[in-house]
């Protein structure tokens, strides 16, 4: 069983070590990504999605255990506590900007698959040009959004990998960027309780380019034929996380990232959560390497009834100049039992 993980690793590396050496327009990380800020397209596919994960910190590539796992790492989708998961998150972005996020998810034994879709919606923009800079009464949008498809497999007890290919289209006015992203996970644990390590690259494919042609600047210049094109938002998280037992009742988790964007430079994720008899959590957690913010903290509640599993979260985020942000986001899952081979005899 060691000899089949170890196997699944080394054609798993080989596999990122294949696209890499492929890529065009650049490495799908690069060595050095803040020599590169600003110079990725589709930055909508980075905001994080689920209360839970933002209070954490955004550290949760080794904690998506839940109906989020499709965003963060969706290897984590064979190891939800029941076999279903509904999920739904909200979050009031800055500048009047919202984002939602929804997926579905399904595990059997071995093998697991699910959907999802999010978008972002910016409300009517008033249009501006230099000989109307308060307006010209015309306005225009700004939407964004993608949807997905995973599929993961439990290599062993312990050990289990994912994969999620989007579609992701942006229509910034009368001009459409469109592109297929794909994201891979793999998460272990480690037999010391319930430690984990997680590693994701999300959002690697090609370069992501506007569609139609560029509008004349009307200063006598020729016009380029087509807009640049820009690279994915690719990212790559490596994390660990482990569930401490201080008393009967409670327990803290503790969780942590290295994070490394191809267009920002590299930054630790840290985040802890307290929890009371497995309903009351209470999180903080901290983000490195940001020049502004970087903190977030939330709360939630977690309800067990009959055959559903029901969890609330609420995160709060400091993002510096760009003020503050709200999530909130509901986790379901029905625990569905296993009738008896012969249930049907006692019904009758």
């Amino acid at each position: 069983m060691v000899n089949r993980t170890v196997k699944t690793l080394i054609v798993l590396v080989a596999a990122l070590a294949t696209l890499t050496g492929s890529a065009q327009a650049g490495d799908i990380l690069r060595l050095y990504g803040e020599d590169s800020v600003g110079t990725a397209s589709g930055l909508f596919m980075r905001i994080p999605v689920g209360a839970r994960g933002i209070a954490l910190g955004k550290a949760y590539v080794a904690c998506a255990t839940d109906g989020a796992a499709a965003y963060w790492n969706p290897a984590g989708i064979m190891r939800t506590p029941g076999r279903t998961n509904y999920f739904a998150s909200h979050s009031e972005y800055t500048a009047g900007i919202d984002l939602d996020y929804l997926s579905w998810h399904h595990r059997r034994q071995s093998f697991g698959f699910g959907l999802s879709m999010g978008s972002l919606r910016s409300g009517d923009i008033l249009r501006t040009d230099e000989f109307h800079q308060e307006g010209t009464g015309h306005y225009f949008n700004a939407n964004q959004f993608f949807i997905g498809a995973s599929i993961a497999r439990s290599m062993t007890d312990k050990f289990s990998i994912g994969i999620t290919a989007k579609y992701f289209q942006e229509n910034l006015d009368e001009y459409q960027t469109k592109a297929f992203l794909a994201d891979l996970g793999i998460l272990y644990f480690l037999g010391l309780g319930d430690m984990r390590i997680g590693f994701s690259v999300k959002n690697f494919g090609g370069d992501l380019q506007p569609g139609g042609s560029p509008p004349s600047s009307g200063s006598g210049a020729d016009a380029s034929s087509e807009f640049q094109s820009f690279p994915a938002p690719t990212v790559g998280s490596f994390g660990a996380a482990k569930t401490w037992q201080l008393a009967r009742k409670l327990t803290v988790l503790t969780t942590a990232d290295f994070n490394h964007p191809s267009d920002f430079k590299e930054s630790f994720r840290m985040g802890s959560e307290f929890g009371i008899n497995q309903v009351l959590f209470l999180r903080a957690g901290f983000e490195t390497s940001r020049q502004e913010g970087g903190f977030a903290a939330g709360f939630g509640m977690q309800l067990k009834r009959k055959q559903f599993l029901v969890r609330i979260d609420y995160a709060y985020s400091d993002n510096g100049s760009f003020g503050t942000t709200h999530q909130i986001s509901v986790d379901l899952s029905p625990l569905f039992r296993r009738k008896a081979d012969d249930a049907w005899r006692r019904r009758n």
